[in-house]
């Protein structure tokens, strides 16, 4: 029973909740629990989106791809976290993105039944449930209304901020030359030379088909 409460503390939904609260919660709610070797997939794109997954502990590679196929961006993922909570509700109740264990990592699971009964009982835990998925949404729309870029450095970057879950860490961008020149609508050799430009700074590195960025926070601030 410890043990669970000591996980619930470390997750934003429960935190600000009573130490009474949390203790009735633990013993009666129904979690379950899995944990994954490194390689092993938690969720797949597609997958239909009943139930919340917590990473309690580990790394995840977060996968997300065009409609087309034609290009991915991958980033990584750090304990704790929670897997697209957004998702257990809406129109399209299915995960949008590919999560994959880089390490042995534990996970925890609520199914959406337990998730309503608890926003139903606990304000608290309703209250932050609110507050997350009013963030994704607030995060969407903020994209619209800031300025155009006005380099073709600033519309790279801009182009794998609006596609991160996180404008920050690790990410690589598997994508021709080619199909990224035709997304910025500028020509493959300025696509080319900007690129370059971002490398011989130390913000990224070009390999075929990929690109590299060691901190997106980094690139972000270079511009």
């Amino acid at each position: 029973m410890s043990t669970i409460y000591d996980r619930l503390l470390l997750l934003p939904l429960f935190q600000g909740m009573s130490s009474a609260d949390l203790t009735a919660l633990s013993g009666t709610t129904k979690f379950s629990f899995q944990r994954y070797e490194a390689g092993k997939t938690v969720v797949s794109e597609g997958d239909v989106c009943d139930h919340l997954c917590f990473l309690m502990n580990g790394e995840l590679r977060v996968t997300a791809e065009a409609d087309d196929h034609s290009y991915t961006l991958t980033e990584t993922m750090h304990a704790p976290d929670i897997l697209q909570p957004e998702r257990i509700f809406g129109l399209t109740q299915r995960f949008t993105r590919t999560f994959t264990t880089l390490t042995e990592c534990n996970c925890m699971m609520l199914q959406k039944s337990e998730v309503i009964r608890l926003a139903n009982e606990y304000d608290v835990f309703r209250i932050n449930l609110f507050n997350v998925i009013s963030a994704q949404s607030h995060h969407l729309q903020r994209h619209l209304w800031h300025p155009q870029p006005d380099t073709l450095d600033q519309r790279i970057v801009r182009f794998i901020v609006e596609r991160s879950l996180r404008p920050a860490g690790a990410k690589t961008l598997h994508i021709k030359m080619m199909r990224l020149a035709h997304e910025l609508n500028d020509s493959r050799l300025n696509v080319s030379r900007a690129l370059n430009r971002l490398q011989a700074c130390g913000l990224l590195q070009l390999h075929r088909g990929r690109i590299e960025i060691p901190a997106l926070e980094q690139l972000i601030a270079s511009i």
